[in-house]
């Protein structure tokens, strides 16, 4: 009997084992393991469409607490780069100064992905796969794009509003937040447009690498080079160059009215759009099934 009971208890024993084992092979890939030993694409995928589902299941009362702090982190990111690009202006060429500048507006992106707060155009993939997937229904994209939008920007008004004040950052950093907002003002129709369609791709871009990423310090390198990438050429993006040009209206070191703003955030919506979920979400798709 005895015999018995332990051999009963060692087939036990194995069986959960092997459950275990199948589960985890089923389970996403998530932390852990060597930046650049990433998954297949397919595996990638799988684990964006599994993140994808949470954040439809968001209320839109949560989804709008995250957004207001990624607000505040893109905003934060753009008083430190100001204020750089403000210091370097008085020894360097304004065009100069305010590229070096860009290097350090990746900080708010370092915040937002350590932070876990989000921005509106980081909703274009992994949660768009999920609805094309069948994972969640269609009108649940609105209830947490729309949110998340909403507060990012009022999150950005408010930081703007306070850095703008002329003993916060000082007048060179002002100067600098002005000659940004007038860079993306006075743009054309077509060049706002398809400088939005790139920063839509560059930054649903970041959330795919975002997936295939393993370490804190991958993930922070990632941020500021993405951050580098679309404060360089001052890409159209909706949240962050909404900020700026907030900031440099607020600021009155620039030619821009909020009219400018109004116009170009339709712009930078759709073309964020069109290149986050058509060049990105769309050809990560046709990858992965083709992989399969």
């Amino acid at each position: 009997m005895a015999v018995e009971r332990e051999e009963r208890r060692g087939e036990a024993r194995a069986s959960d084992h092997r459950a275990s084992t199948a589960s985890d092979r089923r389970a996403p890939t998530d932390a852990g393991g060597l930046d650049g030993a990433a998954d297949r694409p397919g595996a990638l995928w799988e684990q964006g469409l599994a993140q994808g589902e949470q954040r439809l299941s968001r209320r839109p009362l949560a989804a709008a607490a995250t957004g207001l702090v990624g607000g505040f982190d893109v905003m934060i990111g753009v008083g430190v780069s100001s204020v750089v690009a403000g210091a370097l202006g008085a020894v360097l060429p304004r065009g100069l100064a305010s590229t070096l500048g860009g290097l350090t507006f990746g900080i708010g992106f370092v915040l937002i992905t350590l932070g876990r707060s989000e921005l509106f155009t980081e909703n274009f993939l992994i949660p768009v796969g999920a609805v094309i997937e069948g994972r969640r229904p269609l009108r649940r994209l609105p209830t947490l794009w729309i949110p998340t939008l909403l507060a990012n920007v009022v999150g950005m008004f408010v930081l703007a509003l306070i850095m703008s004040q002329s003993t916060v950052l000082g007048h060179h950093a002002l100067a600098a937040g002005g000659h940004t907002a007038d860079v993306l003002a006075h743009r054309t129709t077509l060049g706002a447009f398809l400088s939005a369609v790139l920063a839509g791709l560059v930054m649903t871009l970041w959330t795919w690498l975002g997936l295939a990423i393993r370490t804190d310090v991958g993930r922070i390198l990632v941020a500021l080079a993405i951050g580098f990438t679309i404060a360089a050429p001052s890409m159209n993006h909706v949240i962050v160059g909404t900020g700026e040009m907030m900031f440099g209206v607020l600021g009155g070191h620039s030619s821009a009215t909020w009219g400018d703003i109004g116009i170009n955030f339709l712009l930078a919506l759709a073309g964020n759009l069109i290149g986050g979920t058509l060049f990105v979400t769309l050809s990560r798709l046709i990858q992965v099934r083709a992989d399969s």
